[in-house]
């Protein structure tokens, strides 16, 4: 990576410039935006801004062309670059931080759904390994919950498809299963593979998780109500 891409302390103001800017371009090709407007943006004097527009400019972020008291301000190649080197860094510290949910009884709902003959069907066939009968259930705070959607967002899960079963006249809705170690927040050396389930229809109420496993999970890692446990998803 060139310096000029490096997120060093030397560099934060240029970063905070160009991110702002960007920011205000949007989806447009460029931005017309005086030094002053740019000043009240970045919460700075218009001779600040002005210097941080300079710098930009000098460094090849970004374009501009001068129009009467306006100038016309266009990210280049180069900026763009600079931009995804920061969002590919931010992108592997987030997914970096721990993702960590409380051990919390459920209201039995695991229990019941993974009996179902074409839902366990689904689960050995797919995940590869026989569940047990129930799910443990993590209550995540709202930023743990945020970090573990939008991780899931970007990974393609394994597929359990919905049924109408014809006898009870009702129908069972899809689930996505992603891939995951969990552990005892003070012990992780000790993860057991499971997986998330993303389920699409659910009673519980919000920020609750349920991880299905071979073991049963309260046995093998020793789990209480008010454990914390580590959620680690694995990589594709």
């Amino acid at each position: 990576m060139s310096k000029e891409k490096e997120i060093t302390p030397d560099n934060y103001a240029n970063w905070f410039a160009l991110y702002h800017l960007s920011q205000n371009i949007g989806s447009q090709k460029a931005i017309h935006i005086s030094s002053v407007e740019f000043g009240k943006v970045l919460n700075l004097s218009q001779q600040t801004a002005s210097r941080r527009i300079n710098t930009l400019e000098e460094i090849g972020w970004i374009e501009r062309k001068i129009e009467a008291k306006e100038q016309i301000i266009r990210i280049t190649k180069k900026g763009a670059d600079a931009i995804l080197a920061m969002y590919k860094s931010l992108k592997q510290i987030l997914e970096s931080i721990l993702i960590v949910g409380e051990v919390t009884t459920g209201i039995g709902e695991g229990h019941y759904y993974v009996k179902i003959k074409n839902y366990l069907k689904q689960f050995q066939e797919k995940l590869r390994f026989i569940p047990f009968f129930g799910t443990l259930n993590l209550q995540l705070s709202d930023l743990n919950y945020e970090l573990l959607m939008e991780n899931l967002k970007n990974r393609i899960p394994v597929k359990i498809d919905g049924f109408k079963d014809v006898e009870e006249g009702r129908t069972f809705g899809s689930v996505d299963c992603h891939y995951c170690f969990v552990s005892r927040l003070d012990n992780q050396e000790k993860k057991v593979n499971a997986a998330v389930l993303k389920i699409k229809r659910t009673h519980h109420k919000k920020n609750i998780v349920e991880i299905l496993a071979e073991p049963y999970l309260r046995d093998i890692l020793n789990l209480h109500d008010g454990d914390r446990v580590r959620i680690e998803l694995i990589k594709e």
